[in-house]
C-alpha cells in the first residue's frame, strides 16, 4: 500500500487574513512579515489496527456474528466496542482492548444480530438490548448485570434481526421493538416497555415470516410514531398504538426479502419520510420506495445488480449536491455488486463497483478528509477486504484493507472512539475477528457521517436523521459572540455542537466541550478584531450527528458605522428575570427597535419602546431580545418568570 503525504502550515494569525507565500522550491513558506515557516508534513497512512486489536471471539462456524456498537457505556468520555458472538456471549471493551467490568456475559443461545444500546429507564446509564437465537430478548445494565423485567419471549428464532429502540409514548424512557423470525411460519412484531410489560396494541401479525429489523419514525408528521416491518414478501406500517396506517400493508410486492432493514428518509425534502426496502424478484435485485401514504415514489422501483440481496438500502450524499443517493445490490460472483442511484432513480456515474459476493451494508462517511463522503463496505471473500469508494466509484487511496474473514450480513461502524479527533472504524468478521482500525492523521467530522453504522444508529432506528439546525445567526457583543438557532423538531435530540472557522466554508473546529442543551451559545473564546464563521449541528441520543447548519459570521464587539470599525455599545435589560415588564437601555446608542425571539428562533414580539410590556398571555420561559441601536445589534438572553 502507498501513503499520501500532505503539507500543512500551522500558525496563529493575529488577523483573519494572513498572507502566506510559498518559495520557489516549496520547501518553506513566507508570511507577510517575511518570516519563513517550515511546513509540517502529515502522512495519511493506510488504516492501522489500534493497539490491542483485533480481538478474537468464539463463533459457531455455521453462524456468523454481525454488527458492532460504538457507544460510551461507562460514561468516561470515550466510546466502547460492543459485539455479540455465536458462541453465546456478548463482549464489551474499551478502545485499548481491555474488557469492561462485568463483561463479557454468557447467554443461553447464539447472538447473531447487532445489539441495541440506549438509556431505557432514563436514569443516565445505558442498557444493552440483545436478541438471541433462542427467540428471547435480553437486557443488561452497563455493568453486565441483568436489567429488571427481562428476558422476554419473542417466540421465534431471530438470526440477523436486531431490536430497535424508541420513546414511542414520549415519557422519557425507551420502548423495545422486535420482529419475530421463525422459518416457515407467520411472523409477529412485539413492543415492550422498558420494564418488560407489553405495549398496548401489540403484538401485530405478519402474513409470513418476519425477515428484518423494524424501523421507527414519525413518517407523516401526525405526532405519532410509525413502525415499519417487512415480512418475506410484504411491507407493513402501523402507528405506535398498533393501528394500520392508511394504504398499508403492501402485500406480495416482492419475490423475497432477507435481513435488509427498511430505511426511512426524506428523499424529496417535503418534510415527511419515504420508505425504502430491498428485495429480489425473478433473480433480479430491486429497491422499492413508497411515500408515507403507500403511493409509489416517482422513478421507483429500480433494479440493482444480483439475484438476491441482504443489503440495507442505505442513503447518503456522495456527490456533494445535498441530495441523497441510494445503495443496493449483492450476491454477484466475479462482477459489480454495489450500485449507487440518485434519489430520482438515475444511476450515479462510475457505479456499480466490485464488492465480491456482497452481503454487507455500507456506511457513508468522509474517510479521507477531501470534503466529499465515501462509501465503506466489506466483501464476502475469505480472506476478504474492506473497501472505500469515492463518489466517482473509484477506490479511495490506501484502500482496501485486508480482512482475515468475510463481512457477511453486517456493516462497519465509524466514530472517534478514543476522543483524539481522528477516525476509527470497527468491523466483526465471520471468523470472530473484531477489528478496530484508526486513521491517525484524518480528522473525524461527525457532520460528514451520513450513515455511520448498521441500522443507522445505536437505537437501530433505520431513520436518516437528525436534520441540520436552521436559522443560525451570530451577533458580536463587547466581549463575546452570541449565537441563536431554531430548535430541531425531532423528539430524540440530545444537544447541539458549535463549529467555528476563520474562512467561509471551513475548515471548522468544534468549540463546545459538552453538547449544548439550549438553542443559544455565547462564544467567549473568540478574540477581538477577527471575523469568525460559525455552523451548528444537532445530535440525537442514539449517537448520531447531523450535517452542518447554514453558516453565519460575526466579530466580537465590532460593527461598521460609516465605514469605520467601532466597538459595539453595551446594552442592558433589567430586571432580568422579569414578569410584568423589562427595560432595555443602551449606554451610547439610541434604541431603534427590539425583537423578542423564542428558543426556536421565532419572532414573538417587536417593540420600539425601551420599556416593554409583554402580552399577558405570553408564557413564562427563556427568550432572546435582539436590541438594535444606531451602532448595531446585540442579543440578550431574557427570562420571563410568569
Amino acid at each position: 500500500m502507498t501513503a499520501t503525504i500532505l503539507f500543512a502550515i500551522l500558525l496563529t494569525a493575529q488577523n483573519a487574513a494572513e498572507n502566506i507565500t510559498a518559495d520557489l522550491n516549496g520547501a518553506t513558506y513566507v508570511d507577510r512579515n517575511g518570516n519563513r515557516i517550515q511546513p509540517e508534513i502529515i502522512i495519511n497512512a493506510p488504516p492501522q489496527q489500534m493497539p490491542g486489536w483485533p480481538k478474537a471471539i468464539g463463533v459457531n462456524p455455521s453462524y456468523a456474528p454481525s454488527g458492532v456498537a460504538l457507544v460510551d457505556i461507562d460514561n468516561n468520555g470515550a466510546l466502547d466496542i460492543i459485539v455479540g458472538s455465536t458462541s453465546n456471549m456478548v463482549y464489551a471493551w474499551d478502545y485499548h482492548g481491555s474488557a469492561l467490568t462485568g463483561w463479557p456475559i454468557t447467554l443461553p443461545a447464539m447472538v447473531q444480530a447487532k445489539v441495541a444500546v440506549g438509556d431505557l429507564d432514563n436514569n443516565g446509564d445505558l442498557e444493552i438490548v440483545i436478541a438471541c437465537r433462542n427467540g428471547y430478548v435480553y437486557v443488561y445494565n452497563h455493568d453486565g448485570t441483568v436489567f429488571s423485567g427481562w428476558p422476554q419471549n419473542a417466540n421465534g428464532v431471530i438470526g440477523f434481526v436486531s431490536p430497535a429502540l424508541f420513546d414511542l409514548d414520549r415519557d422519557g424512557d425507551l420502548e423495545i421493538i422486535m420482529v419475530q423470525m421463525q422459518s416457515g411460519q407467520p411472523g409477529h412484531v412485539y413492543i415492550w416497555h422498558h420494564n418488560g410489560t407489553v405495549y398496548t396494541g401489540w403484538p401485530k401479525d405478519l402474513d409470513y415470516l418476519g425477515v428484518a429489523t423494524a424501523s421507527v419514525a414519525d413518517i407523516d408528521n401526525d405526532a405519532l410514531f410509525e413502525i415499519v416491518a417487512l415480512a418475506y414478501r410484504s411491507v407493513y406500517v402501523w402507528d405506535q398504538n398498533g393501528n394500520t396506517e392508511p394504504g398499508w400493508p403492501k402485500l406480495n410486492v416482492a419475490g423475497g426479502m432477507s435481513y435488509a432493514q427498511p430505511v426511512l428518509a426524506d428523499l424529496d425534502n417535503d418534510g415527511d419520510l419515504e420508505i425504502l426496502h430491498s428485495y429480489y424478484l425473478s433473480n433480479v435485485d430491486y429497491i422499492g420506495i413508497y411515500h408515507h401514504d403507500a403511493g409509489n415514489y416517482s422513478g421507483w422501483p429500480q433494479t440493482f445488480p444480483g439475484p438476491q440481496t441482504y443489503t440495507t438500502p442505505v442513503t447518503g450524499d456522495i456527490d456533494a449536491d445535498g441530495d441523497l443517493e441510494i445503495f443496493g445490490g449483492g450476491h454477484v460472483w466475479g462482477g459489480p455488486n454495489l450500485l449507487a442511484r440518485h434519489h430520482t432513480g438515475g444511476q450515479v456515474p462510475g457505479w456499480p463497483v466490485d464488492c465480491e459476493m456482497m452481503e454487507c451494508s455500507p456506511i457513508v462517511f468522509d474517510v479521507d478528509d477531501d470534503g466529499v463522503r465515501e462509501v465503506i463496505i466489506g466483501d464476502n471473500l475469505t480472506a476478504g477486504n474492506l473497501w472505500a469508494y469515492e463518489g466517482s466509484g473509484s477506490v479511495a487511496t490506501d484502500w482496501p484493507v485486508t480482512l482475515t474473514g468475510s463481512a457477511t450480513v453486517n456493516s462497519p461502524a465509524v466514530a472517534d472512539v478514543d476522543n483524539d479527533g481522528d477516525i476509527e472504524i470497527a468491523l466483526v468478521t465471520n471468523d470472530g475477528a473484531v477489528n478496530l482500525w484508526t486513521l491517525d492523521s484524518v480528522p473525524y467530522k461527525g457532520y460528514m457521517n451520513d450513515w455511520g453504522t448498521f441500522f443507522h444508529d445505536s437505537w437501530n432506528t433505520g431513520w436518516f436523521h437528525p436534520k441540520a439546525p436552521v436559522n443560525l445567526s451570530a451577533v458580536g457583543a463587547s466581549d463575546h459572540i452570541d449565537l441563536v438557532w431554531a430548535k430541531n423538531d425531532e423528539p430524540d435530540i440530545s444537544g447541539y455542537n458549535i463549529y467555528r472557522g476563520l474562512i467561509t466554508g471551513g475548515p471548522y473546529t468544534k468549540i463546545n466541550a459538552l453538547l449544548v442543551a439550549d438553542t443559544f451559545y455565547a462564544d467567549y473564546s473568540a478574540g477581538p478584531g477577527i471575523l469568525y464563521y460559525y455552523c451548528a449541528t444537532a445530535n440525537i441520543k442514539a449517537f448520531t450527528e447531523s450535517r452542518l447548519s447554514n453558516e453565519t459570521s460575526a466579530m466580537i464587539g465590532i460593527e461598521e458605522a460609516d465605514g469605520v470599525s467601532v466597538l459595539a455599545p453595551t446594552s442592558t435589560a433589567a430586571p432580568n428575570p422579569f414578569s410584568a415588564s423589562i427595560r432595555f437601555v443602551s449606554k451610547t446608542g439610541e434604541i431603534i427597535s427590539v425583537r423578542i425571539l423564542n428558543v426556536s428562533g421565532e419572532v414573538v414580539a417587536v417593540t420600539d419602546d425601551p420599556q416593554w410590556i409583554p402580552d399577558r398571555l405570553m408564557p413564562a420561559g427563556v427568550y432572546f431580545a435582539e436590541i438594535e441601536t444606531s451602532y448595531g445589534k446585540e442579543i440578550k438572553k431574557i427570562v420571563k418568570t410568569r
